[in-house]
């Protein structure tokens, strides 16, 4: 492309990266062009948003390189699992299911029944089931701390996602900024060209009326 239709702003950022190559006849490759317009674009936000972070930094480098940055966020965390998390994830997907409450209630009315009716005298938990108690305060004493485990563990792996999904909407808001500016530039470009043509019609026109003055009988 060449240097005389960039924008004034785009033509001294690249004046001043490239102090003693620039110049007004030269023309400018594409990276050395998008290189520029992102640190236009990345001073514009700066001035807007206040001082970037060093994510932002890091996702305006990966923007200006067109660089991806979504992962595969479940697939990391699947492979760095241990066998306790893995338990973990287990104990609270069964004790959050219908299954399970089903189940439980199920267990809680066999013993009620057997030890209240069934066998009465010989019960092995009479009322007021002193044992179903101890047992009960056990398992809840045990699957709390380990559904605890696995929500910790969901609530890093949403921490991650939020991250990820942060670099991914700054990302695109650079891009459409940069793909913003790149219309800017076309739009300009076409209207120094109709300008042009403009001129040298109007040039014409001149030209034409001086040649029938000249030509008419005095």
């Amino acid at each position: 492309m060449h240097a005389r239709g960039l924008r004034r702003a785009l033509a001294e950022q690249l004046e001043h990266r490239h102090p003693g190559r620039w110049s007004s006849e030269a023309h400018v490759c594409p990276d050395c062009l998008n290189e520029a317009r992102i640190v236009l674009l990345l001073a514009e936000l700066e001035r807007e948003r206040g001082e970037f972070s060093a994510v932002e930094a890091e996702v305006a480098r990966k923007a200006a390189g067109h660089l991806a940055i979504a992962e595969q966020i479940d697939e990391e965390f699947q492979r760095n699992i241990t066998p306790g998390q893995r338990l973990a994830d287990r104990v609270a997907r069964v004790g959050g299911s219908w299954p399970f409450v089903v189940g439980f209630c199920a267990v809680l009315a066999a013993w009620v029944g057997i030890n209240a009716w069934f066998l009465r005298e010989r019960a092995f938990d009479p009322y007021p089931f002193i044992l179903l108690n101890l047992v009960l305060s056990c398992i809840a004493a045990l699957q709390a701390p380990v559904i605890m485990m696995s929500q910790n563990r969901m609530a890093a792996r949403d921490r991650v996602q939020a991250d990820q999904d942060f670099r991914v909407n700054l990302k695109a808001e650079i891009e459409i900024a940069s793909l913003h500016d790149k219309v800017d530039h076309v739009l300009h470009a076409q209207w120094q060209h109709m300008v042009e043509l403009q001129q040298l019609q109007i040039d014409l026109l001149n030209e034409i009326l001086e040649e029938r003055g000249e030509g008419e009988p005095a």
